[in-house]
């Protein structure tokens, strides 16, 4: 069971159910706890009834913001003025939203949630990096709406879709649109609540008291009547033209578009147009429809929609006549799709009315087909194969959304004041009054994370690194973080003792079964830079044979190609890193046998890597380590003077290269400390002047034997030197030449 919180931009209690409602129900119906925030604009508010309505409500709501709806989802009402982003009423915004949330989390005790957003102005009001991850849903081009500031809009969606995890779409052009700015775009059409609108096929619903006495077809359409998106003057033409049928309208009129105006269409004596109802009602409307409309216009808005009531229609066994929209065009075999013209959905309708069109059995397989529940269960499998799902069950001491909260719960002031006492013991030199004061704290309090920690540390700092594994191990159990184990990996400052020390704590933590594999996988790579450093050639060998079953377990894995997890818990990273640590340590071992099979599998994993299938932060910092790979890969080719080998290799450098020039990096590339692109354009220049052919044409008519057409080793030491050194260090040359000469050496043996 996860915690979700689901930033919406329809208010729950709104009569016109939207996705945002239907997927909260989906997800609590799955088990977990949904969040749902009512809407915080997306547009300031406008002179109108309409905006003056929802202000009044949200006014209300504010004596009593969280509230719970049913069961699993709770729904919070903050106070913002609508649409406002920046300046002082953004700020404004952002406190009042914050404090609100603060609020629900102290009642809820929401732990790592998942943010799911609908809302392109996101960043403006949350930190994504305090979720475990984050979701954004984009159902319809909201810009294209009347009275939406457009650009502001179409900037923060960009900024946003490069930021989040994943990101679905309801619609193809929705797609095409967005899916450049994230590798984890995808593909989720619109649905509907099959078995509510079911109903309308019982025969047990009564007869809507307000529906009026109908003689001759019943055509009906329910949903906002704006005239940014529906077509009145189609509509207004077929009431016209076709007196013997009766048209019935269902829904609020110019709620978006205040410039709607539907009273030419309602003034005819066959149109009814009876308000707004309540979702659990519009199944007693359809079952008295002989056909369903949706007569939408062409327009950018359009383009990009994916109208549910389709599919709230089938379900309803009501024939449906449609525009021809773009989301609808694979539909034709359940629906008349037509132009929005007169003649065309007359003629469709009237086909309809006796009796032709696509049979029923038909229209409701598909309908069933189109759930909530089954496309919520489709995305959350989609999160779980990225590696983005929260875990379940949570760990029991999992960090809040507000990490404060922590500091509130109670014996936390107790805690660390003795946690002080055992640090200032230390410090005095006392180290063994320190730890016994320790272990009393730990027998009063053996689940709290900072005494394990504590303790934990000076475990490894004795020498003691079996207990100093399993206090880890434990520490990630309770909060699922185990942030001490994040900074021995990643900062060098950290860790106890010299390398030697240093390769000992490593070993036994690369033996755990408990920690997951990204820091396993880690503890195993840092391993083999000590056992290097400390020239062990047993040790190396066996930290080399430990990464190839590293490497072997994330290529078994059919995501690790498409993990959107970031950095260091991303899984591609690791292989690459497992990679990158297990070729360095057989060339420190000179195995060139090993050396030259681990570099043919390296060029089988480049060939499989595609840096636009997983989180661009990640790609972008992977950058160096991939070339650093492909380096030694041009390497060994040479060593086995295979030129074509040479040459898929130079044609996977190029590949990536011209990939980290894409404009979906750009923004990445600017924020990291190195420069990933300008090391990415040294190694491909240096290995370029590597390649040869065996081919006679291409060969030098000087060339007396196939050698002379192979570079010499001393092209070779810079790529080399860039694997060993951060930039370019000519004054270290002898080092590449070190590993060249036995390379070398044991070829000419």
């Amino acid at each position: 069971m996860a915690d979700v919180i689901l930033l919406s931009t329809a208010d729950w209690d709104h009569p016109l159910w939207t996705n945002k409602q239907h997927l909260a129900v989906s997800l609590a119906d799955a088990g977990h706890r949904v969040l749902y925030i009512d809407s915080l604009g997306v547009r300031p508010a406008r002179v109108g009834r309409s905006d003056a309505k929802r202000i009044m409500r949200r006014l209300r709501r504010c004596l009593s913001p969280l509230r719970q709806v049913r069961q699993h989802v709770w729904v919070l009402s903050p106070l913002v003025m609508p649409g406002q982003v920046s300046g002082l009423k953004g700020r404004l915004n952002r406190w009042s939203l914050n404090l609100a949330l603060f609020w629900a989390d102290c009642c809820l005790d929401l732990r790592t949630p998942l943010l799911w957003t609908f809302n392109p102005n996101t960043r403006f009001y949350l930190k994504l990096g305090r979720f475990h991850s984050t979701v954004y849903h984009c159902v319809d081009r909201i810009q294209a709406q009347p009275g939406m500031p457009v650009a502001e809009l179409e900037s923060a969606e960009q900024d946003l879709c490069g930021a989040v995890n994943a990101v679905f779409t309801t619609a193809p052009q929705l797609q095409e649109a967005l899916s450049p700015l994230n590798a984890g775009t995808h593909l989720f059409g619109n649905v509907a609540d099959a078995s509510h609108f079911a109903q309308a096929r019982s025969g047990a619903l009564s007869r809507p008291s307000d529906l009026p006495s109908i003689d001759g077809p019943c055509l009906i359409f329910i949903g906002a009547i704006d005239a940014y998106k529906l077509d009145l003057p189609l509509f207004e033409a077929l009431a016209a033209g076709n007196p013997q049928w009766t048209f019935i309208l269902i829904g609020p009129v110019g709620e978006t578009d205040p410039s709607t105006d539907a009273s030419v269409l309602t003034a005819h004596h066959n149109v009814h147009w009876l308000g707004p109802k309540l979702y659990s009602e519009l199944p007693a409307y359809l079952a008295a429809a002989d056909v369903a409309l949706l007569p939408l216009q062409l327009n950018d808005y359009t383009r990009h929609m994916y109208p549910m009531k389709f599919f709230e229609y089938l379900a309803a066994g009501c024939p449906v006549v449609s525009t021809a929209i773009p989301s609808l065009l694979d539909q034709a075999d359940v629906a008349y799709l037509c132009p929005p013209d007169v003649e065309p959905f007359q003629a469709a309708i009237a086909g309809l009315l006796k009796g032709d069109g696509p049979p029923l059995e038909r229209r409701l397989a598909r309908a069933a087909q189109f759930t909530y529940d089954s496309r919520t269960a489709s995305m959350l499998d989609c999160l779980g194969a990225h590696g983005l799902m929260p875990p379940d069950p949570a760990p029991p001491q999992a960090m809040p959304y507000h990490r404060v909260r922590r500091q509130l719960r109670a014996g936390w002031f107790a805690a660390s004041l003795g946690l002080l006492l055992v640090q200032g013991l230390e410090r005095l030199g006392v180290s063994g009054l320190s730890q016994r004061c320790l272990d009393g704290l730990l027998s009063r309090s053996p689940d709290r994370v900072v005494f394990l920690a504590a303790r934990a540390r000076q475990a490894f700092a004795a020498g003691n690194h079996p207990t100093g594994r399993q206090l880890i191990e434990r520490i990630w159990l309770l909060d699922g973080e185990a942030e001490l184990l994040h900074q021995l990996l990643f900062r060098r400052g950290s860790r106890p003792g010299d390398r030697t020390d240093q390769l000992a704590m490593f070993d036994a933590l690369a033996a755990s079964s408990v920690l997951p594999l990204h820091f396993a996988g880690y503890c195993r790579v840092v391993r083999t830079y000590r056992a290097i450093d400390a020239k062990d050639p047993a040790t190396l060998q066996r930290c080399c044979r430990a990464l190839a079953s590293v490497i072997e377990q994330l290529e078994q894995d059919p995501n690790t190609y498409r993990c959107l997890k970031p950095n260091r818990e991303n899984r591609a990273k690791l292989l690459i890193s497992a990679h990158l640590t297990r070729l360095r340590g057989l060339m420190a071992l000179h195995d060139h046998n090993g050396l030259d099979q681990a570099a043919r599998e390296l060029g089988s994993c480049a060939e499989r890597y595609d840096p636009f299938a997983i989180d661009r932060t990640t790609a972008t910092r992977m950058t160096r380590n991939m070339m650093r790979c492909l380096a030694i890969a041009a390497v060994m080719a040479w060593h086995a003077s295979d030129s074509q080998r040479m040459d898929a290799v130079l044609a996977q450098v190029e590949r990536l290269r011209t990939a980290c020039y894409a404009d979906c990096f750009d923004a990445m590339s600017q924020r990291t400390q190195e420069d990933h692109r300008g090391f990415a354009d040294q190694m491909l220049e240096r290995l370029r002047c590597c390649r040869w052919s065996t081919d006679p044409s291409a060969m030098d008519p000087s060339a007396t034997d196939l050698s002379a057409t192979v570079p010499s080793a001393e092209a070779f030491v810079e790529p080399l030197l860039l694997v060993y050194f951060p930039v370019l260090r000519p004054d270290r040359a002898e080092k590449a030449w070190r590993f060249l000469t036995a390379l070398t050496g044991q070829a000419t043996a």
